[in-house]
């Protein structure tokens, strides 16, 4: 109830209107679109390459082991290779591990009445030279798992010089195709083991650790924190390079901030690796800045205070102003003035974000129902609408760049090593007012940040 006092003969008359009647804090977060995480992951077939060498002999045949040509019993050949080490070459998802063989052939010929004869091709430093080579198509599966499929590939003469050609003229034979089919063989009888070595290769343990990871909160500033909340992954686009093979992974993750406390870490189950039908749009998340009633309170008394709203000889100066939320979204106004008449009224209303000046303002701001009853028997000699028409235009108050400290803070937080070997990088495209929120304690501007966020993983070995 407002309280009108009466002047006595040397005083003015005071008017003392009650605060507004505070209401239930009720606050709907907009709903963010899901953001998607780029992660690059790279995986060294060095292991795959070894295997490949510890199973296939660098050496192969004798060169004094004869061995009868079909057809001809007084004729024999013998052959001897050895390969140089594996080297691994990878394109997209396809790996062609490839090694070079040396060789050397002999030949005999025992005649009928004559001692026997023979001949030797790739004696000298230049040997006869071949190449042989696995082709291994590499996959993740659904449960994070290397599958390899192997084949062997070319296994061919590395030219048509005749530097790589094994021919013993006299007996008319060419050992290059014996070579080859020889080398062909021990390719073949390890392609199973090829790929049971790339089937036993962990990398679940690998994705397990990086999802736990980026499931802990991460923090931006004191009491402020960054949830990424992954929720789902699926396959992207795998390439390779060297012996690198590059995978990329898309994150699905609903981010959200969270003030106060550091929040509890929520690890989910690891999920199924999908495929890559949805790989979302990038990064979205709301940010906010925070203005507290004190500063906005002291923002407007400076620009405000001592301002007057006259009527004749009449006339109301302001004193102060405080700003306060009073639950709903909205924020209670309390004048303090001087003048004819001494006291405080309140005015209510839903603040505004003005992102041309960046200042809140509050566009329906009126009359609390009891300062409107005081108006009506306290300030009778001023029109109804003189103070609200003054304050819904005059009284804003600046925010200060709070959405350009937002992105700041959040480009900060987006650029940092999470854990050893997992480093995550980005940055915000856009800002986008959406609105503000008074709470009990300050109001919040809100608005929709957009950019581009990856987790880069360096094998650890």
């Amino acid at each position: 109830m407002a309280v009108l006092a009466l002047p006595s003969c040397d005083r003015r008359p005071t008017l003392e209107a009650p605060p507004p009647v505070a209401v239930a804090v009720v606050d709907s977060l907009p709903t963010m679109p899901p953001s998607m995480l780029e992660v690059p992951l790279t995986y060294d077939l060095t292991p795959v390459v070894a295997q490949l060498e510890q199973a296939i002999p660098r050496k192969f045949g004798d060169i004094n082991a004869k061995q009868a040509i079909p057809g001809n019993k007084r004729m024999h050949f013998a052959y001897a290779a050895e390969r140089e080490p594996f080297t691994v070459s990878l394109d997209g998802n396809t790996a062609r591990i490839r090694s070079i063989l040396h060789y050397s052939g002999r030949g005999w010929y025992d005649a009928p009445i004559a001692p026997e004869v023979s001949a030797a091709c790739g004696k000298s430093d230049e040997r006869p030279r071949a190449i042989i080579e696995l082709v291994v198509d590499l996959s993740l599966t659904p449960q994070w798992r290397l599958r390899g499929r192997s084949r062997v590939g070319q296994v061919v003469p590395f030219s048509d010089d005749d530097r790589d050609k094994c021919r013993i003229t006299f007996i008319k034979k060419d050992v290059t195709e014996n070579v080859t089919d020889a080398a062909r063989k021990q390719l073949q009888a390890q392609t199973k083991q090829v790929d049971a070595k790339i089937a036993s290769i962990d990398l679940r343990s690998k994705f397990e650790e990086w999802w736990s990871v980026i499931s802990a909160p991460i923090e931006l500033t004191d009491s402020v924190w960054l949830q990424l909340n992954p929720i789902a992954v699926a396959k992207g686009e795998t390439v390779g390079r060297k012996k690198m093979l590059n995978a990329t992974i898309a994150l699905t993750a609903a981010p959200k901030i969270i003030t106060g406390a550091k929040p509890p870490t929520v690890v989910k189950p690891l999920p199924p690796l999908k495929p890559a039908s949805d790989m979302g749009d990038g990064f979205h998340i709301l940010v906010e800045g925070a203005l507290d009633y004190a500063m906005a309170s002291k923002l407007m008394t400076e620009e405000l205070g001592g301002k007057r709203i006259e009527r004749g000889k009449q006339y109301v100066q302001l004193k102060s102003l405080r700003v306060f939320g009073i639950g709903g979204g909205r924020v209670a106004l309390e004048l303090r003035f001087t003048g004819t008449t001494d006291g405080r009224i309140f005015f209510v209303g839903t603040p505004r974000y003005d992102p041309k000046t960046d200042q809140l303002y509050v566009p329906d701001l009126d009359y609390d129902v009891a300062s409107a009853g005081a108006i009506v028997r306290g300030l009778s000699w001023m029109g109804h609408d003189d103070i609200r028409n003054f304050l819904r235009d005059k009284a804003r108050w600046p925010v200060g760049g709070l959405l350009v400290q937002a992105r700041t803070t959040l480009v900060e937080g987006l650029n940092r090593d999470l854990a050893p070997g997992v480093r995550m990088q980005g940055e915000v495209t856009k800002v986008e007012a959406l609105g503000v929120h008074a709470g009990l304690r300050s109001v919040i501007v809100r608005a929709h940040a957009d950019g581009t966020v990856r987790l880069d993983i360096r094998q650890r070995k």
